[in-house]
């Protein structure tokens, strides 16, 4: 299948390895340090076989910091070899029949001139493009780490009776390891396989050349994904065939050849890249992500028909890398091309280009929390789409949910990609406060996700999935529209453009609102309607988009975006309605979720009645501050409405203060207002990255602010998730002096 690779280095030579050649000058030192090992542990490694997994950790772990000290690399010893990876491994491994494991190279090395590029995405297409991607060699850290994987497969081979066959392509950095391990493991055979080589990027040298700026254009990240079209469009073609063709076949046949039972006791170990990996998956009918890239060394045991066991960085522990990992800086290359945020007020200003706090890693969520958080998506999306229904039947809801709002905005049917119920975590458990569709904060959740990703941790958004359902669910091309009010947002807002929407033939751009602002096309709204009482740019742009017939979303239908939607599940007028449509148990439950909540004057069809005796939402000041635990908001069509500007805890205010808010509340008719019971938080321990670097902790306040699809096939599918701690404030939300993470399950 392959060319077997003999020895080409002169026996004279001690203990050197089979390569072809010596380029890399760390092998002779580092060969040298396995013969003094082996001479060390000599009992050991000849009975290598019958020893524990433990003791092989302990041993590969050995090994590998004694050969990081040897070539220089004395401050970062390997990753620590697990165990419990090692038992598992054993065990899909062991039953009789060949088995295949296919692995990916150790991590790459980039030159100074590469590293040295500061934005992520054209330092990764430079990596991908030749001489360097087939030249390329291992880093320290990865250089040692293999000799500690290699160990343990010596031990995987030999307490399980298989012979050893290894695969590899020709890239040095894969080549490299499968030298190490044909050198260490006795009666291994090593072949490379052209099909199993590293794809290489087109570049300005190709006929046609293939520019930075058009392969960018296809791939915003860098990154290939297993998409057919774009390896075939964008990579060096290899021999007569296409190199997704040649990708295809080679897994094909390995895997053809490893499902031989009952034939030989081979293990074969492939080293190969991610293209190969995610092959192996969708050979097997389980890849779900053509965007998914495995940290190196990780190891795809695919021996049981329809379900490989996937082992992310192999036999390693994976969690002493991301101890190491400022995940600030991560976030600031990530996002280096943006700014997250305009600080408003000057005396708020950091001089960070990530201008907040960031937690040291996910907030971890219990799998019960985790259920929780499903069923809220699933439940409020319905909910949104009933009280839609309930809007077009009932002329009271319609007069409540039109008021204040331009008659040209009344009756239009909603077209949202998604909702976002803001979560808070309390002693009661969570409790939904709002519900918005805006795309603020979209941006940010996403970029969190990609960042603790890229390190290995398992948040509960796999990598993709939001580009995949704004990439099936709006078209190629449009404008993400911006205000000067939303403006703050701007370099979030041209991230969802570029980052998001973009790519793969797609192109949309972000735009602020101006004099000479275009409006032909798709529309993805990044400003509120209210604002064309505000902005004239604001007002014309409305009004050509409208009468142009443009796919807009979220949509022009205010009435789907008061706060005021949460009160209508607690009056008595309209729970028939709710329980009849959403199902009682639905009904029951966002009544849990979701706090007792009235519209300023129409407290009479408030369920529970109003706390305390008090028969109007004035006579609220009258309480002493501990039972004055509600919420006032501005609900409807005004600039207080919108982020927390609008949002009073009467707890916190003088008898007089809520007395005079409320009771301009009561007068105000432009716009509805809302009281909302007050649940106190339940605060958790949040370890966070210090703007200096240092890690602190903050006994926070916490906000889950989730994405769930209204659009496509999955209705309530959670799309993107973020959190956000603050401490000793009520306004939990993303500042200078917040904790933002992504979110993981425990």
């Amino acid at each position: 299948m392959g060319k077997e690779q003999g020895s080409l280095v002169p026996e004279p030579i001690i203990d050197l390895p089979p390569y072809r050649d010596l380029i890399d000058l760390r092998v002779p030192r580092a060969f040298r340090v396995w013969r003094s090992f082996r001479e060390r542990h000599e009992s050991e490694i000849e009975s290598i076989g019958v020893l524990t997994p433990e003791r092989v950790a302990i041993l590969s772990n050995e090994l590998a910091t004694s050969v990081g000290h040897v070539i220089g690399n004395r401050n970062e010893n390997a990753d620590p070899v697990d165990a419990t990876k090692l038992t598992q491994l054993q065990n899909l491994i062991a039953p009789p029949g060949r088995k295949i494991v296919f692995m990916r190279h150790g991590e790459q090395d980039p030159p100074e001139w590469i590293a040295s590029i500061e934005d992520p995405a054209v330092r990764k297409v430079r990596m991908m493009q030749n001489p360097f991607n087939k030249q390329d060699c291992l880093t320290n850290k990865g250089f040692v780490n293999v000799f500690a994987t290699v160990l343990s497969l010596y031990y995987l081979v030999e307490s399980t009776g298989k012979k050893l066959r290894i695969f590899s392509s020709e890239n040095r950095r894969a080549e490299e390891v499968a030298g190490i391990m044909s050198y260490l493991i006795p009666n291994s055979t090593f072949s490379i396989e052209e099909g199993l080589d590293s794809i290489s990027y087109r570049d300005e040298n190709d006929d046609p050349p293939a520019t930075l700026e058009q392969i960018l254009e296809d791939l915003p990240s860098g990154n290939m994904p297993w998409i057919p079209q774009l390896v075939d469009k964008w990579s060096k073609r290899p021999s007569d065939e296409n190199q997704s063709v040649l990708i295809a076949k080679a897994v094909a046949e390995l895997m053809a050849m490893a499902a031989t039972e009952g034939r030989g006791s081979d293990l074969t170990v492939v080293l190969t890249h991610s293209q190969q990996l995610a092959e192996t998956l969708r050979y097997e009918g389980v890849l779900e992500n053509p965007h998914i890239r495995f940290p190196e060394l990780t190891m795809i045991a695919a021996v049981k028909a329809g379900k490989p066991d996937i082992f992310p960085a192999g036999v390693l522990e994976e969690n002493d890398s991301k101890k190491d990992t400022s995940m600030r800086k991560i976030l600031e290359r990530s996002g280096r091309r943006y700014e997250w945020y305009r600080i408003r007020r000057v005396e708020y200003e950091t001089g960070q280009k990530i201008p907040f706090l960031v937690a040291h890693e996910p907030l971890n969520l219990t799998s019960e929390e985790v259920q929780e958080v499903d069923r809220i998506g699933r439940d409020v999306t319905d909910f949104i789409y009933v009280s839609d229904e309930l809007y077009h039947r009932e002329e009271t809801v319609k007069g409540l949910l039109d008021r204040g709002k331009p008659e040209f905005f009344q009756d239009g049917d909603p077209q949202y990609l998604f909702v976002r119920p803001d979560i808070l975590l309390t002693k009661t458990g969570m409790t939904v406060c709002e519900i918005e569709t805006s795309p603020f904060g979209l941006s940010l959740a996403e970029l969190l996700n990609r960042a603790y990703v890229s390190v290995g941790f398992d948040t509960l958004v796999k990598d993709g999935v939001l580009r995949q359902f704004l990439t099936e669910n709006t078209p190629r091309e449009g404008t993400v529209l911006y205000s000067r009010n939303t403006s703050s947002y701007f370099g979030q807002l041209e991230y969802l453009a570029k980052e998001i929407l973009s790519g793969q033939g797609r192109n949309w751009q972000a735009q602020e609102i101006g004099f000479d602002t275009q409006e032909g096309g798709a529309i993805y709204r990044a400003f509120y309607a209210y604002e064309l009482y505000t902005d004239l740019f604001v007002n014309n742009a409305v009004h050509n988009i409208l009468d142009s017939g443009s796919p807009v979303f979220p949509s022009f239908t205010p009435h789907m975006e008061e706060k005021a939607l949460l009160a209508l599940i607690w009056d008595t007028r309209w729970e028939p309605f709710f329980k009849a449509r959403l199902g009682q148990a639905s009904f029951n439950h966002l009544r849990e979720v979701i706090p007792p909540s009235w519209i300023v004057d129409q407290e009479q069809f408030f369920a529970p009645g109003l706390p305390f005796g008090v028969q109007s939402s004035k006579e609220l000041a009258s309480l002493s501050a501990s039972k004055r635990k509600f919420v006032l908001k501005k609900s409807g069509f005004s600039s207080g409405s919108s982020w927390s500007e609008g949002v009073i805890f009467l707890q916190e205010c003088s008898h007089e203060s809520a007395s005079n808010r409320l009771a301009g509340a009561e007068k105000d008719q432009s716009c509805l207002y809302v009281v909302q019971s007050f649940r106190d938080y339940a605060e958790r321990p949040m370890i966070y990255e210090g703007y200096d670097g240092s890690l602190e902790t903050m006994s926070a306040r916490i906000r889950l602010t989730p994405y769930f699809s209204m659009a496509g096939q999955n209705p309530g599918q959670l799309l993107a998730i973020k959190a956000t701690g603050c401490e000793k404030t009520n306004y939990v939300h993303v500042s200078t002096v917040s904790v933002n993470a992504a979110v993981a399950q425990a």
